[in-house]
């Protein structure tokens, strides 16, 4: 079994530097160039990060970049991270790659639980090979893997958002999960050699981790009678709870006017495509939208949380072991073999993980029975700018085909509200009239414009 590990890979190239000069230089006479000129001339530079930190402003450490590679994580931590929207991610996917040999994380269990939770475990990965070589796309396939499947990604964040990463590993609610306090305990010791003692200092002021804990989110106290029902499959639904403000297109029109883009005497009509297709699109987001989705899959809900203009809140991945619906994708559905074999799946794990719950099954390890393909209910609220990113990539043809159906829906329950303006949104090509995908485009350019110019 692998190791998960946590390691930084590199980082800005000037050491300490420029958050020293950042330090100095709102209180430091003359130019950028001059006051960090000076700073490369001073020792004391580690000392006057702490003490400028110590006072509050870790503004100054956001000029200080690392990336850190995750290396044979478990994905319940990568899900975990990618929660910090300060941050720029790249993950290897479930959609091209195979996981048959991916492996899994085990955490720390006794002696009488560890073979029946890894048996359990390569009992699915099992499956998912039985998929594989029943012509179940990879992207489908996934649906069977356990959250504690090894994951691997690549993180870059500053220094001020990394530290606060740490210290939720460590000292707030992802504390209590061995996998990541161990992470973040060597991010930690990885981070002294760039700040000793800031950690520390961090630290001090870091708000008590609460009564977030595993015994509140994953234990079957925490859930209805049913929590241990059978597995059942669900769709998605989406829900347009509020678009405001009302009119949407007269507040666009009015910031226009107010911003000097358009002027009283121009003899054309007020045009939101021309908003829409603007290199600085700034007035959509004085529009906000809050929808919801109920029973989306845990691997759709990666596509949407790495949206990070926007409010999202999902529930505790535990849950979606608890609550205990499944995607059942159309591949899956059409083959007798694979339906079977994806069926049982669920059914297994469900009894498995009530029989373990049984026998002691600490808490802290209930989020790594989650499976792909279990659901959970998100809310969402995204500006008018986010919702015209999210729907370009989304509504496009090589988006994966649960997250597209989402949103379309929503882009058919916005439409419904302002079509005006939303009659302008949809994939990029239809949007701006050039596909971005190259090599990969669909080559279905002119019939996916036709339908979006039409759907309601």
């Amino acid at each position: 079994m692998q190791n998960a590990q946590a390691r930084i890979i590199a980082s800005s190239t000037a050491d300490n530097l420029v958050c020293a000069a950042a330090g100095r230089i709102s209180t430091t006479q003359g130019t950028a160039l001059e006051v960090y000129a000076r700073t490369k001339e001073k020792e004391n530079n580690a000392s006057l990060i702490e003490k400028v930190v110590g006072s509050g402003h870790t503004s100054t450490l956001e000029h200080q970049f690392f990336t850190v590679a995750f290396d044979s994580v478990s994905v319940f931590t990568e899900e975990f991270v990618i929660e910090f929207r300060l941050g720029s991610y790249t993950v290897q996917s479930r959609r091209y790659v195979d996981y048959t040999n991916a492996g899994f994380y085990v955490p720390s269990l006794s002696d009488d639980l560890k073979p029946a939770f890894t048996d359990h475990m390569q009992s699915l990965f099992d499956d998912y090979a039985k998929l594989l070589a029943l012509d179940i796309p990879k992207e489908d396939a996934r649906f069977v893997l356990p959250y504690c499947f090894r994951s691997n990604f690549f993180c870059t964040m500053n220094a001020r958002e990394l530290l606060h990463m740490i210290l939720v590993m460590t000292k707030g609610r992802g504390s209590h999960y061995p996998e990541l306090k161990m992470l973040g305990e060597s991010l930690t010791e990885q981070l002294r050699s760039y700040f000793p003692n800031v950690p520390d200092l961090l630290a001090k002021r870091f708000p008590p981790a609460g009564n977030r804990t595993p015994e509140r989110y994953c234990s079957p106290a925490a859930f209805s009678a049913d929590a241990f029902r059978m597995p059942q499959p669900e769709t998605a639904e989406v829900q347009l709870h509020t678009l405001a403000p009302e009119d949407p297109m007269q507040m666009i029109a009015g910031a226009e006017a107010a911003n000097w883009m358009i002027c009283a005497e121009d003899d054309a009509p007020f045009a939101p495509e021309d908003v829409i297709t603007g290199e600085r699109p700034r007035e959509l987001e004085l529009i906000h939208a809050h929808f919801s989705i109920r029973n989306l899959s845990l691997a759709a809900i990666t596509h949407l949380v790495r949206h990070r203009v926007q409010t999202v809140l999902v529930p505790h991945i535990a849950q979606a072991a608890l609550k205990n619906t499944y995607l059942l994708p159309e591949s899956v559905s059409q083959n007798p073999e694979a339906l079977r074999i994806f069926k049982e799946a669920f059914v297994r794990n469900t009894q498995t993980l009530k029989a373990l719950l049984a026998k002691g099954l600490p808490a802290d390890a209930v989020p790594y029975f989650a499976l792909a393909g279990n659901q959970l209910d998100v809310q969402c609220a995204m500006n008018g700018r986010e919702l015209l990113h999210f729907m370009k990539l989304r509504t496009c043809t090589r988006a994966q085909w649960e997250i597209r159906g989402c949103a379309v829906d929503l882009l058919r329950l916005l439409r419904g509200k302002c079509p005006e303006l939303f009659l302008h949104y949809g994939p990029s090509c239809f949007v701006t009239g050039k596909c971005p995908e190259g090599r990969l485009s669909c080559g279905k350019q002119h019939e996916v414009c036709e339908f979006f110019g039409t759907f309601r």
